[in-house]
């Protein structure tokens, strides 16, 4: 089997909310998923994606179609879909780095792989552990009480985790938040804070003593993704499970964190990592020294939803809180049938060959303002 042809889909779909981050980030109304199809010689045919968010990544949309049009489309025509350690030597050959854009021809391709061998991707990888995953629910910057009224709505509709983003207020709000997030709810509740790298270690450690009653479940990248230093004195002084998010993509990274003993738990996104193949990697890598896992969204579709889902059925060592599985409900539509799948805040795993969902065509066209093809 080889691949024939590669269809290349730049979409833009409004979020039903403004999103807010921190200052490092800031505000988001749109999300851009980069949506991929690969065909084959004989038929078959597979979908990825890919999502970057501005001021998270080093990539960009239009970077992404421009890697995949002149380099990494290029490069895997006439590789064989099922030989994925073949296909990634061949997009590391065609461009350095770049893992977003590879991730979404590596996605295509495992889709292809399901689907060759009548399997849900999850048997290629070992078999699921779990039928269900609980899924969390995250809310960006806004008043004390109106974060604790969304929140307790989402209770109601089953969920049982919240990630909180802060780092775009001053720490005492952020702090007046979370209190009043954690009073609204109980203390069943589970909650995580994600500053997306918009502190320095004073200003974290000052927000983790202001919260240290609300018995918080992790406390995702207070500093630059680079300061590994930082990250790592800021888990010594505080009682708080810490993360790291934007600083893990590779593997390479993934080292370096556990040889400096900077963090609990590794934020997973199969976008950010380059695809179900490098994140695999990461995730056991991380199994082996005891790092739990949290599997989290980019403001993704439910292709890479479908993808993450896949490493979530067999990962051994997840996160025992809700995982973010739910990014479609925050879009204007989901352009997949994945959507489906999330009920009472739960996400199933699909029993369908490949990544398990169906596109909608006539809804990802709404989205598509920019399309290539290579053949």
């Amino acid at each position: 089997m080889k691949i024939c042809k590669l269809e290349f889909f730049h979409t833009k779909i409004p979020l039903k909310k403004t999103y807010t981050m921190s200052h490092a980030v800031g505000s988001i109304n749109v999300t851009d998923p980069i949506v991929v199809k690969v065909q084959t010689d004989e038929g078959l045919f597979g979908y990825g994606e890919t999502d970057v968010i501005p001021g998270f990544s080093d990539e960009t949309p239009e970077t992404i179609m421009q890697v995949l049009i002149k380099n990494l489309g290029p490069k895997v025509i006439g590789t064989d879909p099922l030989n994925l350690s073949t296909l990634h030597c061949n997009m590391d050959r065609a461009v350095r780095g770049n893992y977003a854009a590879k991730a979404a021809i590596d996605m295509a391709c495992y889709d292809i792989f399901g689907k060759a061998c009548g399997v849900p991707i999850y048997k290629l990888l070992g078999g699921a552990l779990r039928e269900k995953i609980p899924m969390m629910r995250a809310v960006g910057d806004d008043t004390p009480q109106n974060n604790a009224n969304e929140i307790l709505a989402y209770r109601e509709q089953g969920y049982n985790t919240v990630m909180i983003k802060v780092g775009s207020s001053n720490v005492e709000y952020d702090a007046e938040r979370v209190r009043t997030v954690r009073e609204a709810l109980g203390k069943d509740f589970r909650i995580i804070v994600d500053v997306n790298q918009g502190w320095d270690v004073d200003t974290a450690v000052k927000f983790c003593k202001l919260i240290k009653q609300c018995e918080i479940d992790l406390f995702e990248q207070p500093v630059p993704g680079w300061d590994v230093d930082s990250l790592a004195r800021i888990r010594r002084k505080v009682d708080i499970p810490v993360s790291a998010d934007e600083g893990v993509q590779t593997i390479h990274d993934a080292k370096h964190l556990i040889q400096k003993d900077a963090i609990d738990v590794f934020s997973i996104k199969v976008a950010k990592h380059g695809g179900i193949y490098r994140t695999k990697q990461i995730m056991e890598l991380a199994d082996v020294f005891g790092i739990r896992c949290l599997m989290n969204s980019m403001l993704e579709e439910g292709i890479t939803e479908a993808a993450s889902l896949q490493l979530g059925a067999v990962a051994t060592n997840l996160m025992d809180v809700g995982h973010a599985y739910f990014s479609p409900l925050r879009l204007d539509d989901d352009i997949t049938t994945y959507s489906a799948q999330l009920k009472d805040g739960f996400v199933s795993i699909s029993e369908k060959p490949g990544l398990g969902i169906d596109i909608r065509p006539d809804i990802l066209k709404k989205y598509v303002f920019h399309s290539n093809t290579i053949a």
